[in-house]
């Protein structure tokens, strides 16, 4: 009985084996109906590797390509298939139904065919160009790019902080992008946010579709002026990934590349006016959520000991613009200047961090003395109302030292003693004789003698070298663009090895040039602006050129990822831009 259960189980499994090791060879189609100006392809295909593979006819049809072999090996849940095929590109001659006649191969020694295939060949259909079909594509997918200016409030008050944010929506491959136009903030104090070198791709909605997308740049703007204000858009170069009409030599679709310009939305802000109802009369321009407060190092010391006075404004809001309290104190207390700090940062929400002034105190009396309250106010946002916030009066107690003077020797007064003021009158007179020296064979005539000698010789080396250094015009020139790199340059020269510093640097440096140059302030540094007063100035039309693609280029290499920056080259460039404009202004 279990010898039977053996045979049994090794049929069943020779069996198995002979089902799964069946040859298969079939002839298909890729279109039951093909008009008659279209194209059918034909395929033939086997399970098993196989030799002397003979076609049918094609008398019906014209051959476009053909065969072509293709061989594929695979592995599934532990099973191996194999799949073999010759395969034609058929254009029909006629209409009607054809019959496409059996192909043979040989397999391990046998002979298998195919069963003869049957098409119908329709009438033809009208068909697009292939130039605008490709177009269309082309263009469907310049269609899933959008670039866009999204700002967070679009009717601020006068100095509220508001962010810009540039966009970029994509539903297709982006090879790059490199700036053409940045806008121009006229009529706003503007903070940069800080943005990854490599921008990350999130997912979000544009027009209720989802979409990839990264955020190019971002911007923190304070306006200065109330009414609408405009930002001019931003404009890109962006190079897309787009089909070509072409297929390879597998048959996928082909690729290539297409550039485009692209240009975000025209923002338009309604600035409103800070209301004059119950402003404080200290008010300095703060707009925002802030807090206040006045802290000392220590309240007793000695005389002509020092102490430390903290006055710092924090919170959210124009942070950079407001106006920090200064401390009023009795004069036996020395205040020097503060030392400045600052600790900024900037966000899609606006700026927030503090400021302080760190202040140097020194009693020169024994006593106890008073730092008077001091007041910061600011305009809320949050509930439409100015806010005011005071400090308590600081108590300072001298413990040891002289003591303050009184009466006649009261600081601030000019009482002097009558004593200091005449001396008693002499009734004889005393008399020096004169003393007489001689002059020669003295220290003086022995100087003045060879002192001519030595200067005759050394003056003419000095006329010498002063005529080979005026003849010398390339030294001159690299001393005086030494000079003036020194002068206007220096900051920028400290961050040569790093990007994004380098180029705030520069730009502040370019800034700060103008300034110097123009006497103009930092809200009136719009490309058009610089453009109109240098033209006034008489500058020549390349070298103001030359300093606004300098100018672009800083603004654009702080926040484009994609922009390759050459530090060195645009330092030397910025030295030889700072030197045309210098002699042109002379």
């Amino acid at each position: 009985m279990k010898t039977l259960h053996h045979y049994i189980l090794f049929a069943v499994l020779v069996c198995t084996q002979a089902i799964f090791a069946q040859v298969s060879f079939e002839a298909t189609a890729n279109k039951e109906n093909i008009p008659l100006n279209d194209n059918v392809t034909i395929e033939f295909s086997m399970n098993s590797d196989g030799d002397n593979f003979v076609p049918p006819r094609f008398n019906d049809f014209t051959l476009l390509s053909g065969p072509n072999l293709s061989v594929s090996h695979s592995w599934i849940n532990g099973q191996k298939s194999f799949k073999k095929s010759y395969s034609y590109i058929l254009q029909p001659k006629r209409k009607g139904k054809i019959s496409i006649g059996s192909a043979s191969i040989v397999i391990d020694g046998e002979t298998y065919k195919t069963q003869p295939l049957t098409v119908n060949i329709t009438d033809e259909v009208a068909r697009q160009d292939p130039r605008q079909r490709i177009n269309q594509a082309q263009q469907r997918s310049l269609d899933g790019i959008h670039l866009v200016a999204e700002i967070s409030k679009t009717n601020p008050y006068i100095n509220e902080p508001v962010t810009v944010s540039y966009k970029l929506y994509f539903n297709t491959n982006i090879a790059g992008y490199r700036g053409k136009e940045i806008p121009t903030y006229d009529k706003f104090w503007t903070y940069n946010v800080e943005l990854p070198q490599r921008p990350e791709v999130k997912i979000g909605k544009y027009k209720g579709q989802d979409y990839n997308y990264i955020i190019l740049k971002q911007d923190v703007l304070m306006p200065q002026e109330v009414g609408k204000l405009q930002i001019k858009p931003l404009t890109l170069n962006i190079q897309a990934e787009v089909p070509t009409g072409r297929r390879d030599f597998f048959g996928f679709p082909e690729y290539g590349y297409i550039e485009k310009d692209f240009s975000s939305n025209r923002i338009t802000l309604n600035v409103q006016e800070l209301p004059l109802q119950n402003q404080p009369a200290n008010f300095s321009g703060g707009v925002g959520d802030f807090s206040f407060k006045a802290i000392p190092s220590r309240t007793e010391l000695k005389a002509g000991e020092p102490l430390n006075l903290t006055v710092e404004v924090s919170g959210k809001g124009n942070l950079n613009l407001v106006m920090i309290p200064e401390p009023v104190a009795h004069s036996s207390l020395e205040i020097y200047d503060p030392e400045y700090t600052e600790r900024l940062n900037s966000g899609y929400f606006g700026m927030q961090g503090k400021r302080s002034n760190k202040y140097t105190i020194i009693p020169q009396y024994k006593g106890e003395y008073t730092i008077e309250p001091m007041e910061f106010s600011y305009f809320d946002i949050a509930s439409k109302k100015y806010k005011t916030i005071s400090t308590d009066s600081i108590k300072i107690s001298v413990l040891e030292g002289p003591t303050l003077p009184t009466n006649k020797e009261v600081i601030g007064t000019d009482t002097v003693d009558d004593s200091e003021l005449f001396q008693p009158i002499k009734p004889k007179a005393s008399f020096i004789t004169a003393y007489k020296n001689k002059y020669w064979q003295t220290n003086l005539f022995y100087i003045l003698t060879v002192v001519p000698f030595i200067a005759i010789p050394l003056f003419a080396f000095a006329v010498k070298q002063q005529r080979k250094r005026i003849g010398d015009l390339e030294g001159n020139r690299l001393r005086r663009n030494n000079k003036l790199a020194k002068k206007y340059l220096g900051e920028a020269k400290k961050h040569l090895k790093n990007r994004t510093l380098f180029y705030e640097a520069l730009e502040r440096c370019l800034h700060n040039f103008l300034k110097a140059k123009l006497n103009i302030e930092t809200s009136e540094m719009s490309n058009e602006n610089i453009r109109e007063i240098l033209t006034e100035k008489q500058i020549d039309i390349d070298s103001i050129k030359n300093f606004m693609d300098l100018k672009n280029s800083c603004e654009w290499a702080r926040y484009a990822p994609s922009a390759q920056a050459d530090i060195h080259r645009d330092y030397e460039t910025a030295i030889q831009v700072i030197s045309q404009l210098e002699k042109q202004f002379r």
